[in-house]
């Protein structure tokens, strides 16, 4: 510890022996201290300049269409015209069903059409000599059965009915007092047992025997006189035709066989659109993309057959960092670089902002639709092309600029600037500010072009 001390105390010594030689020697000389530079005030020209305000971001291209198509019918596919990567125009037929069930459905609901405009044709003429006659026949032919049809009911109401009844019930009551006499012999053992049971079974036989004639009477009367009103309805209906024969044509016959006719129109009108629909057409100009079935496969109306695209004029998806937000709106310009195209850039425009952030690969970003500037570039776009895209948010070319440094915002709001004069005079002005970026400031009021402003704050 005293060697120490001892050394740190000899430094001590040098050091002060070193300063008092200094101050000495310089007194010496007679030269005083100097006092420290004042600072120099640093000042900048307002130029004409640009300043671009941008956000950088990637992508990747997706069709601005792109469409699954399905038959508008079921069926077992039977042709596929065109590959994956085919160029197809509107209307090309790309596949079809097989079509044997739908062409026989047209002819049939053909023949259907005819059949209700020959009856509609009679209906407008009128009837035939013949089918008058045939009428009046099945007016006297009803009369006849109806006729028959009063004497079969007559003969079930009749006396010699009744009588048969009547014959029936007196067997039984006949039967009824023979069996309680040969009863009573019985309970006294004046009768045997046989001839006790078969007095009791032949009563009963009778009984049976009167109710199945009172039955079979009523059944005949009901079946009879159904027979009849049967026939007045079928006598009712032939002078009905009859008489509508022999008259003008009803409105309403008319009408119906109009109506048939329409329909049968309607009916051939959807086979022919069943038929139709047994074939896929192409509904814009495009590219295939995928074929999902193939021939043999059976298909519903639900089922995608294959997918088109346009890719001729493609929608860029780009994302951008969330805090990039406010730098992106509809009708910004983008500059886009395709990862497969490094030597080329397309130009466009933002088309649409998502309202929802998204996330990609683990990252919150802002979602963006671009349409692209194709009409000089003799170039092949793939769907699903990455790209790097930068978006121009905000842009002055020819502005009046000062570096951001000479701007002091004020608490009404606003900047103002320190303008120096040719005489080193100093004003405090205020300025209308545009856009800024990290160096630049563009002033769209309150300087001129030439005009110097101190940036030292």
């Amino acid at each position: 510890m005293k060697k120490q001390t001892i050394w740190i105390i000899a430094i001590l010594a040098v050091l002060l022996a070193s300063g008092g030689g200094y101050v000495a020697h310089t007194r010496a000389r007679g030269v005083e201290p100097q006092e420290p530079p004042e600072p120099t005030m640093e000042t900048a020209t307002v130029t004409q300049g640009g300043i671009v305000i941008t956000a950088s971001g990637s992508g990747e291209l997706v069709p601005v269409s792109e469409l699954d198509l399905s038959f508008r019918t079921s069926g077992v596919l039977d042709q596929v015209l065109v590959e994956t990567g085919d160029w197809v125009e509107d209307g090309d037929v790309l596949a079809r069903l097989e079509r044997d069930d739908l062409e026989r459905a047209v002819a049939e609901a053909d023949v259907e059409l005819q059949i209700a405009q020959l009856e509609l044709a009679d209906v407008r003429d009128g009837p035939s000599e013949a089918e008058l006659a045939d009428a009046e026949a099945q007016v006297r032919d009803a009369q006849t059965q109806l006729s028959l049809a009063y004497d079969v009911y007559q003969d079930a109401t009749d006396d010699d009915a009744d009588d048969a009844v009547e014959s029936a019930k007196v067997m039984s009551d006949w039967w009824v007092g023979y069996y309680q006499s040969q009863k009573a012999k019985y309970e006294k053992g004046n009768l045997s047992q046989t001839k006790h049971d078969y007095a009791m079974a032949a009563m009963i036989e009778a009984e049976e025997t009167w109710e199945r004639a009172k039955n079979e009477a009523e059944i005949n009367e009901v079946q009879a006189w159904k027979s009849v009103k049967q026939a007045q309805n079928t006598v009712f209906q032939a002078e009905e035709d009859l008489e509508l024969l022999q008259s003008e044509p009803l409105t309403d016959t008319l009408t119906e066989a109009e109506l048939a006719v329409d329909e049968a129109n309607l009916a051939l009108a959807e086979a022919r659109l069943d038929l139709e629909a047994a074939e896929l057409y192409a509904p814009f100009d495009g590219t295939v993309m995928s074929v999902d079935e193939a021939v043999g496969d059976r298909v519903s109306i639900n089922t995608a057959i294959l997918t088109i695209a346009d890719l001729q004029e493609p929608l860029l998806q780009f994302w951008l960092e969330e805090s990039d937000m406010g730098r992106v709106a509809v009708g910004n310009q983008v500059n886009v670089t395709f990862e497969s195209l490094p030597d080329t850039t397309f130009t466009g425009k933002v088309v649409r902002v998502d309202p929802v952030l998204v996330s990609v690969s683990g990252t919150t970003a802002v979602q963006a639709l671009a349409s692209l500037q194709l009409d000089d570039q003799d170039v092949r776009l793939l769907s699903g092309m990455t790209a790097d895209v930068e978006v121009i948010s905000a842009e002055a070319r020819d502005a009046a600029v000062v570096p951001v440094e000479a701007l002091e915002k004020v608490e009404e709001g606003g900047y103002t600037v320190t303008v120096v004069r040719s005489n080193g005079e100093m004003e405090d002005r205020q300025v209308e500010v545009g856009i800024k970026d990290a160096v630049n400031a563009e002033i769209l009021s309150g300087l001129e072009l030439g005009e110097t402003v101190r940036i030292d704050g």
